[in-house]
């Protein structure tokens, strides 16, 4: 199998720059991109729990009392 190859042209400042993108670096951008996306999924699901917490508490003050007595188990 071969490796399927991009290339792209860039001109800037009079400056053309060529690069060729191989299916391997294509590759490795996608599950780079997966990564972070799976990183923002678990920051967002994060901070709707910590809202739905504060919701379902009270507030930030019944959150704190919440936490403490479970940490201290009175």
């Amino acid at each position: 199998m071969r490796a399927t190859e991009t290339t792209r042209t860039v001109t800037r400042a009079n400056v053309a720059v060529t690069t060729t993108l191989t299916t391997e670096d294509k590759i490795n951008g996608t599950i780079i991109a997966a990564f972070f996306a799976s990183g923002a999924l678990v920051g967002l699901w994060s901070f709707a729990s910590l809202v739905g917490g504060l919701v379902a508490a009270g507030g930030p003050l019944g959150l704190a009392r919440g936490y403490v007595q479970a940490l201290t188990g009175l």
